[in-house]
């Protein structure tokens, strides 16, 4: 039997961390440790582009709505209007808006690779099973309690300041998958900071240099008099400058920063060599690395480099495309893990809600509008009813029953109106007033 199963499970992660940290900084490199307070204190609120990138995915996604829908019979769903759910829409619990507790889930995840939720659920009597409220944990200071391989979870457990522990059954854990699970023993998701902890590591040393560069505001090169070798020996103090001189010269170039002719190159009338102390931050290539590092970002992120105003790493044609990109390829599978999250919480279990469900409306993004128009032709075209036009377009469908008659699209008219039918003021709207 190896050692590490005599430790107890919830030191064995921290022991694992320790080791991974000695291996790295033993005179190897600086990399960040694999710890999730390392993600967050130097990645997200120590690393301006891990930051930036997180936030500008949060602020993109407020553009979707979080709403509730019903499971209809025939397969499709209806939104739903009026239901006590519907609370869970604006606020998760009495002090914390459902804007605020998503803005957590996507700053956790995406840092730490997970997510905590406490999920008080009643145990008895006629709402068994439900939720009432929902309270964000702090993910980085959570433990999760080893059981048996029938139930892996026993339990959680919040370090720090708070010292509390929970039930399996009170807590919901979003997790990004973890390939280093069984290899670690390890119920934790993966971070995507591990795989950039090289990269995160590199921009925050760049910041670090940048600002030392600043900080030591020394002389930047030396200015000697050079005296021409014609073959002869050279007197000792032909290269030296007197006391006069160079009080002379300095006063020569402070007087030329400071006139009109700032900017000028300075002629002076003996010949002088430079020497340079230290290099700039173009000789040491920081500024191209990074520009690296922050692609690299991105590219773990999914999200495109375009919309960090990256020119010269643009693999798309126009901004309107990278941020469409930006939604299917990132903003909308992490939303989908919080539709995951609540109807998780607050459905499953709970049978008066088994065919309800949480999922967010997408239809006032602009970029995932591009073509509505010409598949909106289409299905009028094909003869689709109006309510299937709004409800393929991500509208509500409208209780009437020309909406449920398929469109003619000869002047946007109803399938009735060739009938000899009587229309009647309230009915004889033309097709584009019901889409709006």
């Amino acid at each position: 039997m190896a050692f590490l199963d005599f430790v107890p499970s919830v030191f064995r992660k921290k022991l694992y961390q320790a080791l991974y940290q000695y291996e790295i900084h033993s005179g190897v490199a600086n990399v960040m440790p694999d710890d999730s307070s390392a993600y967050i204190k130097q990645g997200y609120a120590g690393n301006t582009s891990v930051y930036s990138i997180i936030n500008r995915i949060d602020n993109m996604r407020k553009q979707a709505y979080l709403k509730l829908y019903r499971k209809l019979p025939n397969g499709e769903s209806k939104e739903v209007t009026e239901h006590e759910l519907l609370q869970f829409v604006s606020k998760v619990n009495e002090t914390t808006y459902t804007d605020d507790f998503i803005t957590a889930h996507i700053v956790y995840l995406l840092t730490i690779g997970e997510f905590f939720v406490y999920k008080p659920t009643i145990l008895t009597g006629a709402n068994k099973g439900k939720v009432p409220e929902l309270f964000e944990l702090p993910s980085a200071e959570v433990e999760i309690i080893e059981g048996t391989i029938f139930q892996p979870v026993k339990g959680y457990r919040v370090e720090g300041n708070y010292q509390m522990n929970f039930e399996s059954y009170e807590v919901y854990h979003s997790k990004l998958f973890n390939p280093l699970a069984k290899d670690e023993r390890n119920l934790h998701g993966l971070s995507p900071l591990r795989a950039a902890a090289k990269t995160v590591s590199k921009l925050n040393e760049i910041e670090l240099t940048q600002l030392k560069q600043f900080e030591n505001q020394g002389a930047p090169y030396v200015l000697y008099k050079d005296v021409a070798n014609s073959g002869n020996a050279i007197d000792a103090n032909a290269n030296r400058l007197t006391d006069q001189q160079r009080a002379d010269l300095l006063k020569q170039i402070k007087e030329s920063a400071s006139k009109n002719t700032r900017g000028l190159p300075l002629i002076l009338k003996d010949k002088f060599g430079k020497l340079d102390l230290g290099n700039t931050l173009a000789d040491l290539n920081i500024i191209e690395s990074s520009k690296d590092g922050i692609r690299a970002l991105c590219n773990v992120y999914g999200f495109p480099v375009d919309l960090m105003n990256d020119p010269a790493g643009s693999t798309y044609n126009n901004k309107s495309t990278a941020r469409k990109s930006a939604w299917t390829d990132c903003i909308i599978p992490n939303l989908c893990r919080i539709e995951q999250t609540f109807n998780a919480c607050l459905i499953d279990g709970f049978e008066p809600y088994k065919d309800l469900f949480f999922a967010f409306d997408y239809s006032d993004v602009e970029e995932l509008q591009e073509g509505i128009e010409t598949k909106v032709n289409w299905m009028i075209k094909a003869r689709w009813t109006g309510n299937e036009i709004r409800q393929a377009t991500g509208k509500t469908t409208i209780e009437n029953p020309l909406m449920d008659e398929p469109v003619i699209p000869m002047g946007d008219s109803f399938l009735s109106d060739y009938t000899g039918e009587d229309m009647t003021d309230e009915t004889n709207k033309s097709f584009d007033d019901y889409l709006k």
